[in-house]
């Protein structure tokens, strides 16, 4: 959980949905909206699979 609460990236990814919730309450809904939710999923896909990457930790372990 340490990993990634001390994340800078981790947590840009959580405080973008703010503005995204923000938007989806008052803004438009079309197709717009839509691509924002799902590169916001993306996102966080790729932000947590980048940290729970295995082969990187084993880097660090070699020296």
């Amino acid at each position: 959980m340490k990993k990634f609460l001390m994340n800078g990236t981790f947590i840009s990814v959580l405080f973008s949905v703010f503005g995204l919730i923000k938007t989806t309450m008052t803004g438009k809904r079309d197709w717009k909206l839509i691509l924002l939710w799902a590169s916001w999923v993306l996102s966080l896909i790729a932000v947590i699979a980048t940290i729970n990457d295995p082969d990187a930790n084993d880097e660090l372990d070699e020296y």
